[in-house]
């Protein structure tokens, strides 16, 4: 069957002397692990649509007795130079990219998924955004497409006063006290606040927040810890501490 579908490209590898295995996340058919034939060669066909990030149309032939795809054709939708002109920025993309290809399945489809992808890069390209925002908002927002994302009334966040409070890991509430048969995060009311309207707000209203330096360390910290005690050893540690070194959100030391 030959499907014609949007794509992003999560992971791009010479295979062989003339191919390449491209890692596409489609919109109608989820992760997809494909073989561009020629890729590599003097007539290549592809340009440059099989680089890392790129937001293509892409013409797949399939078979569901195949674990790779045949990528026979790929043209760009959408470019984001604002991504690779900028380290900081190519650095969140690449975590992006990293998290989608170690926690989403082979071959489900998730338009959610593939919606949140594009929308993120389409952010994160645009130089007047917060690049640390984009990443958090990306990250909280794919708990939800997982299945196990935050589950916090209005109330209880009002009920958050300048002591602060706590994020249930286990079930993504938020309390103004312990409980005791749950796993839990303390951050101040400020942390909570913002998380709370990371999750629920519109998306254009998210893309216009102010960030303290506590907000950001306190926020990158609740969707990291809640992400990463759902997921468990599927989480990709190695480029986590990359790049919030780089972001300058790794723990301040004692």
């Amino acid at each position: 069957m030959v499907v014609r579908t949007e794509a992003i490209v999560l992971k791009s590898i010479p295979f062989r002397e003339t191919s390449r295995l491209v890692t596409l996340y489609t919109l109608k058919l989820g992760k997809l692990t494909t073989i561009a034939r020629g890729a590599q060669s003097r007539k290549n066909l592809f340009g440059s649509t099989l680089q890392v990030l790129s937001h293509v149309q892409a013409v797949i032939y399939t078979r569901p007795t195949r674990s790779i795809q045949v990528l026979t054709n790929c043209s760009h939708i959408m470019v984001h130079p604002g991504i690779s002109r900028d380290m900081k920025r190519l650095a969140i993309g690449q975590r992006i990219c990293e998290l989608v290809l170690a926690l989403t399945e082979e071959g489900v489809d998730s338009p959610e998924s593939f919606h949140l992808i594009t929308r993120t890069l389409g952010a994160l390209g645009d130089p007047a955004t917060d690049a640390v925002l984009v990443q958090l908002y990306f990250q909280l927002h794919l708990t939800a497409a997982l299945g196990f994302g935050p589950s916090f009334t209005r109330d209880e966040v009002e009920r958050i006063d300048d002591s602060g409070g706590y994020l249930m890991l286990d079930t993504g509430t938020i309390s103004h006290k312990v409980d005791t048969g749950s796993r839990s995060l303390a951050a101040s009311r400020g942390v909570l606040r913002a998380f709370a309207i990371l999750y629920r707000a519109d998306f254009n209203v998210i893309m216009r927040m102010q960030l303290t330096e506590e907000q950001r360390r306190g926020l990158y910290t609740l969707i990291t810890r809640f992400m990463q005690y759902h997921v468990q050893d599927a989480y990709p540690v190695r480029g986590e501490k990359v790049l919030s070194q780089l972001l300058g959100l790794a723990p301040k030391a004692e």
